[in-house]
């Protein structure tokens, strides 16, 4: 009896321990108690285990009910169904699987990994197992591993084809990433294997830095599109990158077919209309631009449209080209009534250059009879090379050549150059060469100078060669600092007027030493070697003439500092006395204007051949008064107000000084600046020139400016008279903003000299994130030659951004 007992007892145990293995048809049953029913026909299990079948399929959930005459397993509770041979693994809350036709559905939320690619997930799924085809007629959620995502209403997806169909999909690019790009679909094929896709009623809206502005919602709308990883193609497409508002966009193109060619970075257009605001504008038959992704890409640039009554209307419209990764081109033509202008900008970059070469032509224009064949040209050139010599921490050659075939074609027609350097009335062509080291600088250049006006003989300048060599240093005995400077030029002006000079300066800085009643004070003594010989020359001799001259300046001054807790006020008088015990050379016709700013300057007069001759002392002073505020225990100071004054004494009047300085007289005008800064909206600025016997201003500038909330306005007065010059002008400049978009400014300038305006300019601009377009009126009384006095209503417009490229990437360090 004991031992029966036993026997019973360890049978139950087992029962326990171990899972019960049965066998159905097909399904082999892991599970740790079974119930078998109506004769064999239903089997159930309400405890988590595993069913296997004979085609490498496993699932796993809380509880099974299989159903032996249909065939049918149905699993519930955490359910997972795991298909072996074809790497798929399926997570649901209820799965059905219909083993006869090898259907599995799944009931409720539902996840699936297919073959470590894609995550799905949605609910009430479909797989038919023999084919491989996915489904659902409820929305879901496909995400591959390289951060895409594709959400679909309903969909049908060939696992090994890789192929998805859908309906209303949305498809979002580099998720959760800064590029990220989203793209609506009505209906779509996408060929997911192969990068392939077609689809009807296209939405795409790209990432809004795609421009560099925040403000952008670059998108296009298509009615069809296909597409590889190489090209997308949209068929009866729209492209913008305005803002999204209620309203239509500003601008937007409407083009036949939109490409967007991956390989060679670019969007191009077939048939293709600009339209600003819904109102057609240019047609373009084939039109182009860069990818906005890259910096440099062949594409269209920002087009304008104009009109002036001197030249008629105008559309100019510009064209990148980039040759190869260090030479592209900026093709910039503009289609007049009557006349044709193509300027080119050529760029070349190698590892130690760098080569702009700007140049144009204007076909129909002959006003002047050096119009030849009805045409006007220039060429500038410029080459910076570094020759990384050795033992030189810079060493640069430098090569420019400019040149144009009329003197007022670069100003008639406003040509844009970056070879310009602001200037259109002087033509510079140079060969120079900077080295520079730790212990000192060269430069050295041949230079010719062309003035835009004047007789042929007379118009060119010629500097052959000069050269400036510059070393600082210090002796360890002497508190200061040493300057030499040698420099020297060959110059041949007017044709015959020759002049060449050797100069070689050494000037000694003492540092400034403080004594116990305040003052500060420093000393100078310099020395200059002038050698000169001329050539039909007023100021120079024919035969060669050498000198030594030396100047001692001794500077003092007495900073007193007052300051309370709101405002900090400092009041300088200022001492400097000069001697030089030598001759000068006559600088009196020079032009060398004194103000408060370089009066106390050492070589305030920027003479090369000379120091001033005599003794002289400059008194002045230097008041300021800066308000502190104090926001957050932070303390901010203002400026509030500014007064300089200051005057130069001789003992004898010196006629060799530049006469329009006055400093050749033995009481020089008296030199001063008032700035006043009352409060944030108003400053007033007064720089002047006052006669020794305090009755007349020879120099006054005033500069007055007002801003409250939208409204600005600045006016400019300069007067010069007596020995000073013949100055009287008034200038005003005035804008309002209406709001963030919309603006107005008015800008004239009238000659009280002459009695006349010399211009007006009003402008009217509107500006959002992807226009602007202004009307300006211009009306200008200047004439010289074919320049005559014009009044001109000119419109324009600027599509902003077509292209984010910028030629200052190329600068070579």
């Amino acid at each position: 009896m004991k031992n029966k007992f036993i026997i019973i007892f360890l049978i139950l145990i087992i029962n326990i321990s171990y899972p019960i293995y049965a066998i159905a048809e097909d399904f082999t049953f892991e599970v740790t108690d079974l119930e078998i029913l109506e004769n064999g026909n239903v089997y159930k299990s309400n405890n988590r285990g595993k069913i296997l079948t004979d085609n490498q399929i496993e699932v796993i959930s809380n509880s099974f009910k299989y159903l032996k005459k249909t065939n049918k397993l149905e699993a519930v509770g955490d359910v997972k169904f795991f298909d072996i041979k074809n790497n798929i693994i399926i997570n649901a809350e209820k799965i059905i699987y219909l083993k006869n036709e090898e259907k599995i559905y799944t009931l409720g939320k539902t996840s699936i990994k297919v073959s470590s690619k894609y995550n799905i997930l949605g609910y009430d799924l479909v797989l038919l197992k023999d084919k491989l085809i996915l489904s659902s007629d409820k929305r879901a959620t496909i995400t591959d591993n390289y951060s895409n995502i594709y959400k679909v209403n309903k969909f049908e997806y060939s696992i090994n084809q890789e192929i998805l169909k859908g309906t209303e999909i949305e498809v979002t690019t580099n998720y959760k990433k800064t590029n990220s790009d989203k793209y609506f679909f009505e209906t779509g094929f996408f060929d997911l294997k192969q990068n392939k896709f077609l689809a009807k009623d296209i939405s795409v809206e790209m990432h809004k830095a795609l421009f560099g502005d925040d403000k952008n919602d670059p998108r296009i709308s298509a009615v069809s599109g296909y597409g590889d990883e190489f090209n997308t193609y949209f068929e009866k497409g729209i492209f913008t990158s305005c803002k999204k508002t209620d309203k239509c966009p500003p601008w937007k193109i409407r083009a036949d077919k939109i490409q967007h060619n991956k390989a060679k970075k670019q969007i191009i257009y077939s048939n293709a209309w600009l339209e600003i605001y819904d109102f057609p504008i240019i047609y373009f038959p084939k039109f182009f631009h860069p990818d906005p992704s890259v910096q440099r890409q062949t594409g269209f640039l920002k087009p304008e449209l104009g009109s002036s009554e001197t030249l008629g209307s105008s559309v100019y419209i510009p064209y990148f080209y980039k040759i190869s990764d260090n030479k592209d081109i900026t093709i910039k033509p503009k289609l007049y009534n009557d006349k044709f202008l193509l300027q080119n900008e050529y760029r070349q970059k190698t590892k130690k250059s760098i080569t702009i070469t700007d140049f144009s032509f204007v076909k129909g224009h002959d006003f002047d009879p050096n119009d030849k064949n009805n045409t006007r040209s220039h060429f500038f050139t410029n080459t910076k090379i570094d020759l990384s010599m050795n033992n030189y921490l810079n060493s640069m050659l430098e090569i420019n050549f400019e040149k144009a075939s009329n003197d007022n074609y670069i100003k008639l027609f406003n040509l844009e150059s970056p070879l310009l350097n602001g200037s259109n009335d002087v033509l510079e062509s140079k060969i120079r060469l900077d080295l520079e080291n730790q212990n000192y600088s060269l430069s050295t250049s041949i230079e010719m100078y062309e003035t835009l006006g004047g007789s042929n003989s007379d118009r060119y300048q010629y500097v052959l060669p000069s050269y400036d060599f510059l070393k600082n240093f210090y002796l360890e005995s002497l508190d200061g600092d040493f300057n030499f400077n040698s420099y020297g030029n060959n110059t041949l002006s007017d044709t015959n007027i020759a002049t060449s000079s050797v100069s070689n300066d050494l000037n000694y800085t003492s540092f400034n030493s403080y004594f116990d009643n305040g003052i500060k004070a420093n000393f100078e003594i310099s020395l200059k070697n002038t050698n000169v010989v001329g050539k039909n020359s007023i100021q120079y001799k024919n035969s060669p003439q050498s000198e030594l001259v030396s100047a001692y300046i001794y500077n003092a001054s007495l900073p007193l500092i007052k300051k309370n807790e709101y405002s900090l006020s400092v009041f300088e008088p200022k001492l400097s006395l000069r001697l030089s015990p030598h001759d000068m050379k006559n600088n009196n016709a020079l032009a060398r204007r004194i103000e408060i700013n370089n009066i106390f300057n050492s070589n305030r007069l920027s003479m090369d051949n000379s120091f001033e001759a005599g003794e002289s002392v400059t008194l002045g002073f230097n008041y300021q008064k800066e308000k502190i505020n104090i926001k957050n225990e932070i303390s901010e100071i203002e400026e509030f107000l500014d007064i300089k004054l200051a005057t130069v004494l001789r003992l004898n009047e010196e006629n060799n000084l530049p006469i329009n300085s006055t400093l050749n007289n033995k009481n020089s005008n008296i030199f001063g600046l008032i700035n006043l800064v009352p409060n944030e909206n108003i400053s007033f600025n007064y720089n002047f020139s006052l006669t020794d016997d305090l009755k007349t201003f020879e120099y006054n500038s005033l500069t007055t400016k007002l801003n409250i909330n939208n409204f600005s306005t600045q006016f400019n007065y300069l007067e010069e008279r007596g020995v000073i010059g013949r100055q009287n002008v008034i200038e005003n400049i005035t804008a309002y903003n209406f709001d963030n978009e919309n603006s107005i400014s008015f800008n004239t300038r009238r000659n009280r000299k002459l009695n006349l305006t010399e211009y007006y300019d009003l402008v009217y601009e509107y500006k959002n994130d992807c226009l602007i377009a202004g009307i300006k009126y211009k009306k200008n009384y200047y004439n010289d030659d074919d320049i005559k006095p014009t009044e001109d209503l000119f419109f324009s417009i600027t599509i902003i951004p077509l292209t984010n490229f910028s030629p200052d990437k190329m600068i070579l360090k």
